[in-house]
């Protein structure tokens, strides 16, 4: 955990979180409504969004930049 966290990583957590939120609302508003085939082509809308931050919390673990740091300093 050297270095800095890659400014792709910063723009693809933002990326998925608002993405995440804004299709969740949707489905959750459209539910209530009840438009049923709005509502699942919205959950299927959140799940490209829910990939994207997997990929991206992977790729931070996999390059350092999060995670347990595999040499502890010694004080």
């Amino acid at each position: 955990m050297n270095t800095g966290i890659s400014p792709f990583v910063v723009a693809g957590r933002i990326l998925a979180v608002i993405g995440m939120g804004l299709t969740a609302a949707v489905a959750i508003l459209l539910a209530l409504v009840p438009e049923w085939l709005w509502a699942g082509l919205a959950v299927l809308a959140f799940l490209p969004f829910l990939g994207l931050i997997v990929l991206v919390e992977r790729y931070s673990v996999r390059h350092g930049l999060i995670g347990v740091d595999s040499s502890p300093s010694r004080d």
